[in-house]
């Protein structure tokens, strides 16, 4: 999985844990800064340009890949790339920090929303 696709999946777990869409998405592990930028039907990494958007049925398209997502209580949530099958894990309570588990490693981000 690609480092942009990953921050799109922790945007979108924010989103649906916090009710609101990060405009800036820090990495924990690299202390790299990427801005996000919301659109009318989803929201664009700034850094590589990939384009998320909220499928009828709930799924992320985001370029070539179709990710699914669902809560697994309130903290934890899973995926699966429906296009390549790999599968995630990850935790987004509603706070500002996302941690996502795939099959490359862990990966932890905080993310800024406008207004925190």
């Amino acid at each position: 999985m690609t480092p942009a696709l990953r921050r799109l999946i922790a945007v979108e777990a924010h989103r649906r844990a916090a009710g609101r869409i990060a405009t800036l998405v820090h990495s924990l592990g690299t202390g790299e800064s990427f801005a996000v930028r919301a659109g009318a039907d989803g929201f664009t990494d700034e850094e590589s340009g990939l384009s998320a958007r909220l499928l009828p049925d709930g799924a992320l398209e985001a370029g070539a890949s179709r990710i699914r997502l669902t809560a697994d209580g309130d903290v934890l949530f899973r995926g699966q790339d429906l296009t390549t099958g790999e599968r995630l894990t990850g935790r987004a309570g509603g706070g500002a920090i996302v941690t996502l588990y795939d099959g490359d490693g862990w990966f932890q981000y905080h993310l800024v929303t406008d207004g925190t």
